[in-house]
């Protein structure tokens, strides 16, 4: 968030040194192409390199507005919409195309600022999703940088006339063309393997114990007691420092327990295996296993069939040495034996959340394997290895 900060503040001294007549509208508009082109880069380019990630949260927006039918379309629209931020960052950089970049780029910021309004509003998505797991961001801050931007974004165009290109017209073309293709490699090789970096609480060498655990100086909930009381025949509502219980006459109803502000949560704090036959929680005793192997399927209805036969390579070996191997799953036990049917799953099945499971590995079916609580590893169903032979140092 520093970063941003910084980022706000050297835009707003620009323009407001222009004002003063203390900077000159060309470099004012300099200032803000640079630093407004690194940002769309930037903010696109942390997305892309976990389309899935993107594409969860563009799931959200479309539940909240009522467009389920654009669900199957959201990976399409994940790529595309960070690409296209990523395009328009690039032609404001290098000084190509502005007007139809800056065109785009207003039909882009006025459809995120009215977004995260929605948000931050109806406390609809309590995420807006600008920069993926890179960072999170409080919706009303989320729509508190897309005015600014909106606002930039404005002052540019409004400028436009004075964006110009760094380079020759044939090596700008030459490193558009190589910026692009760079960027459409990416999300790709996510897709068929696994992001190339990880900002998720599960990444190789997170704990997953320490990450369920809060710090010793974290903000707690904040609640306050509302006391119901009959007075004089009529139920009235109270809080402590009235006192109530003091009135005369008063009958005490009812109590309840208010959050007034909302505190800090652990990174981690969905993460809970169940057994469902048994009812019994396995999280712990899975967690302080020395090592474990565990399949993570988050929907069986939506898995690939050949990517658990893949892995049975892992699990084969796994087991051939003694470490214990679980699969995790929102989908019941029921589900599971009737789509695994013809596969001989020599593992027995928990039930975790089906959105832990999606942020845990980024394909379905996935591996994750734990040293004692630690991800040491993490394989796509595609690249299981043979062997299983990492071992935590």
């Amino acid at each position: 968030m520093t970063f941003l900060l910084i980022l706000f503040a050297i835009q707003t001294l620009a323009i407001f040194l222009n004002l003063l007549k203390f900077l000159s509208r060309k470099h004012m508009v300099n200032v803000l192409r640079f630093s407004y082109g690194f940002f769309l880069i930037f903010s696109g380019f942390v997305k892309i390199l976990d389309p899935l990630g993107f594409s969860y949260k563009l799931q959200e927006y479309f539940e909240v507005f009522g467009m389920d039918w654009m669900i199957p379309l959201s990976l399409v629209l994940s790529i595309t919409v960070c690409a296209f931020e990523i395009l328009i960052g690039f032609c404001l950089t290098y000084g190509v195309q502005v007007k139809n970049a800056l065109y785009a780029n207003l039909a882009l910021m006025i459809g995120f600022t009215f977004l995260t309004f929605y948000s931050a509003y109806f406390n609809a998505v309590t995420d807006c999703g600008c920069f993926g797991d890179f960072m999170k961001l409080e919706p009303w801050f989320s729509f508190q940088k897309d005015v600014i931007l909106l606002i930039v974004s404005v002052v540019l165009f409004i400028n436009k006339s004075f964006i110009t290109q760094i380079f020759n017209t044939r090596l700008t073309y030459k490193l558009l063309l190589a910026s692009c293709l760079i960027v459409l490699f990416v999300p790709f090789y996510a897709l068929a393997n696994l992001p190339f970096i990880d900002f998720r609480a599960y990444s190789v060498g997170s704990s997953i114990i320490d990450g369920r655990q809060l710090p010793d100086n974290a903000v707690k909930d904040v609640y306050e007691d509302v006391w119901y009381y009959e007075v004089h025949g009529e139920i009235k509502e109270f809080s402590t420092a009235q006192k109530p219980w003091e009135i005369e006459g008063a009958i005490f109803k009812d109590r309840v327990s208010k959050l007034i502000s909302k505190g800090d949560e652990p990174l981690i704090h969905d993460f809970d295996i169940l057994d469902e036959i048994s009812g019994v929680d396995m999280t712990d005793s899975i967690l302080n296993l020395n090592k474990v192997v565990l399949v993570v399927c988050y929907d069986i209805e939506k898995t690939n069939i050949n990517g658990h036969q893949n892995i049975k390579k892992i699990i084969s070996n796994s087991m051939d040495n003694n470490i214990p191997v679980y699969g995790l799953s929102s989908s019941s036990k029921d589900e599971l034996n009737s789509q695994l049917s013809n596969i001989d799953v020599q593992y027995p099945y928990f039930l975790v959340d089906q959105t832990t499971l999606k942020t845990i590995v980024r394909s379905n079916p996935g591996v994750i394997v734990l040293e004692k609580g630690v991800v040491i590893d993490k394989f796509h169903w595609r690249n299981v290895p043979d062997q299983f032979i990492h071992t935590k140092d």
